[in-house]
Parts: structure tokens; sequence; C-alpha cells
């Protein structure tokens, strides 16, 4: 069985340098065969840059028996290390990367078969400084609203923002697993509220580290993006396992 599951890794890894979602696909053939245990031990024979890069082309509007599978660790390895797999149009573009950043998140964290997971991952990701600035970037704009003159009255939207946000978070305590108000699964406020939930530790370390800033929120997710590149690669100069990935990704330098 131990043969088995690591030619299982060979495959996919081998794959994966080909194309990605086909990678990805053969997973989930491997998965019928397969119990989760076994699963698991699979992808722990496969390296972190592999596993991004699956990831990083799996369709994220399904879920994925491989990230469901994943250990919080291992989720939060592939969120610090995903920003060397930005297009540069999304890397360019604050409302890109927000929006990317945030399926992503969803992607990971939605997919989960329990909330205890979601917490455990949440924290986890949190627990990296790279990972609290991804973990940041889909909700800059919500908590950097910008006051508004208007016939000699200023009106904070920031004020507004937090008010949808608390309703969001009483809302989630009550029926997690209902629409209302309008806030949906694809809507930021949605993830906000489910971390407000699971862990408002977490959402306490969003919320100052954005409020630490001083720029308007498109400067802030310019600044955390390069700064997630800068310690991704950090961590490839760092680690032998991702030394290729340096080498791919060279034009970000």
């Amino acid at each position: 069985m131990t043969n088995l599951i690591e030619v299982a890794a060979a495959e996919i890894k081998q794959l994966a340098v080909i194309e990605p979602k086909q990678a990805s696909k053969k997973f989930e053939l491997i998965a019928n065969t397969m119990s989760d245990q076994q699963l698991v031990e699979v992808i722990e024979n496969i390296d972190i840059v592999t596993l991004t890069q699956i990831n990083s082309q799996h369709d994220l509007s399904f879920p994925s028996i491989i990230s469901e599978l994943m250990s919080p660790e291992k989720i939060r390895d592939i969120v610090c290390q995903q920003p060397l797999y930005w297009e540069e149009q999304i890397k360019s573009n604050a409302e890109e990367l927000q929006q990317h950043t945030f399926d992503f998140l969803t992607y990971l964290i939605r997919n989960q078969d329990s909330e205890e997971k979601q917490a455990e991952i949440l924290h986890c990701i949190a627990d990296d400084p790279a990972g609290l600035f991804y973990l940041s970037i889909p909700f800059i704009e919500l908590y950097r609203g910008e006051q508004l003159h208007d016939d000699d009255v200023y009106n904070d939207n920031q004020h507004d923002v937090e008010e949808d946000l608390e309703e969001a978070s009483r809302f989630t305590e009550r029926h997690r697993n209902e629409d209302v108000h309008n806030i949906s699964f694809d809507d930021p406020r949605s993830l906000l509220a489910l971390i407000r939930y699971l862990t408002p530790s977490v959402e306490s370390a969003i919320k100052a580290l954005i409020r630490n800033e001083n720029s308007g929120w498109e400067g802030i997710i310019n600044k955390f993006a390069t700064e997630l590149v800068m310690q991704a690669k950090e961590n490839n100069k760092a680690t032998d396992e991702y030394a290729e990935v340096d080498d791919m990704f060279s034009f970000l330098d």
C-alpha cells in the first residue's frame, strides 16, 4: 500500500508539471479507489509547490476533494505560496486582486466539512504574517470606508459597513446555511461574518492590520500584495523544495 501511495503521488506530480488541471482530475479519480486516510497520505507525499499549482488552477467555483483533505498547515503554506502564481493583470489591479484572494479563500475555507476545521485553518493562516496579509486583502475596502462631504456633513461609510457586518455576523450565528438580507456566499461580508463567528481573534487581527495603514484601500492592497510576493520568494530561497519556483518566477524581481 505504501508503494501504491508513492506511485499515486508521483503520477500526480508528473502530471502537474504538464497540466495542473489534469492533475486535479487525476486525484479525483484516485479518490474513488482509496480511503480518505490513504488520500491524505498521497497529499503528504506531494510537495507544496505542486499542491499550490493544482489548487491555483482548479475551478474555484467548484469544491475539490484535495482541498478538503489537506491539513490546515498545508492550506496555510499554499495561501502563502500562491502569490507567486498571480497573473500580472491580477497582481497590478487592486480590484482584481481583492476578488481573486476572496475567491481563493472562499474555495479553501467554505469547502471544509466542519466548522472546527474551518476555524483551525483560519487560525493557522492568521498566525503566519504573510497569511494574515493574504487573509486581509478581500476586506480592506470594507474596513477603509472613505469620508464623504455632503452639505457640510461628514458621513463615515465605515460605520455603515460595520453595522452591515454586525448584522451579517448576527445572522450567521442564527441561520448560517441560509441567505438573508442578500448577503450570499459571493459577498465578502459573508466570509468576514463567518470569520468573526468562528474566530473573533482572527477578525480582530485583520481589522488591526488594516487600520494600522494610513493610505487608501487600493494603496494598502498594493502594499500587501508586494509584501506577499516578497515573503513567498524569501521562503523559496530558504526551502530547497521551492528552488525551482524561483527560476520560474524570476520576472517578479
